[in-house]
């Protein structure tokens, strides 16, 4: 069993080696190689702050799937569930709709639910270019329904290597992310009407903020793979995002950062 997925509300990045070239009438055509079906079904343990920059974290029981169809039609935590409109050795472009979680306006310093943000479906862009050393992976996500406004665009690094003659897959990279001012101001702005519903003590030195767009988190990720028999794995991912740039003025990021961190276990149906 050597296929990934990371598991994340926000995406993680996954890193397949690249397969044999095969010939193709056109490039929308997938080559026989790549033609794979299987579901890949689990258990997983997270653990995570409720948001990027968020002091409360929360530990979840979810389910984990990574599955797919003849090569072209997928469905995990990272992307959701779609197709791939190209898929070879050296790239890939599919899109997907994915779930995107929202936020307890409780979970904020500020302790109200003028703060809360309601998750809902993103539509997915995404792209896969394989090089000698790493995948470079480019996904655009635009929300279509919840409180969550603009557009984000993620650009990964992921290389990995093997040990214990390839039983164990470790797959590390670095992430940038590019959000747009209104997907920060629905996350991390401040308005006068949120603050007036705050009901905020008179003495507050908190006014109404916004953001523009810019690239507003770097991260890192590592995920551990381990093959406990052919169709049973181990695996183990780490997350870590750091806000910078001017979403670090906000006071509803008082710990400027966030680490999630995910056991799981899945078997190959």
């Amino acid at each position: 069993m050597r296929r990934f997925s990371f598991i994340a509300p926000f995406l993680f990045a996954a890193l397949v080696s690249p397969l044999p070239a095969t010939a193709q009438d056109s490039i929308f055509d997938i080559p026989e190689a790549e033609q794979l079906t299987f579901a890949d079904v689990g258990v997983a343990a997270v653990s995570r702050e409720t948001y990027v920059g968020s002091s409360e974290s929360e530990i979840s029981v979810l389910p984990y799937i990574n599955a797919q169809y003849k090569g072209r039609f997928f469905a995990n935590a990272a992307l959701g569930a779609g197709a791939y409109a190209i898929r070879n050795k050296n790239f890939r472009l599919g899109g997907s709709v994915h779930y995107s979680l929202g936020r307890d306006g409780a979970d904020t310093p500020l302790n109200s639910d003028a703060f809360d943000v309601d998750g809902g479906f993103s539509a997915n862009l995404s792209s896969r270019l394989y090089t000698p050393v790493a995948a470079i992976d480019v996904v655009g996500s635009v929300p279509l329904s919840g409180d969550l406004d603009g557009f984000r665009v993620d650009t990964l690094v992921t290389t990995q290597f093997f040990l214990f003659d390839k039983a164990l897959q470790i797959t590390p990279g670095v992430r940038a992310t590019y959000h747009s001012d209104g997907y920060l101001d629905s996350l991390y702005g401040i308005t006068d009407a949120q603050l007036a519903s705050a009901a905020l003590p008179e003495n507050s030195d908190i006014t109404a903020l916004g953001f523009k767009s810019e690239v507003s988190t770097l991260g890192a990720h590592a995920a551990a793979y381990y093959d406990l028999s052919h169709d049973l794995q181990l695996i183990g991912i780490v997350n870590y995002s750091r806000l910078i740039g001017d979403v670090r003025d906000t006071p509803l990021a008082p710990k400027k950062n966030g680490l999630t961190a995910a056991v799981a276990i899945a078997r190959t149906f």
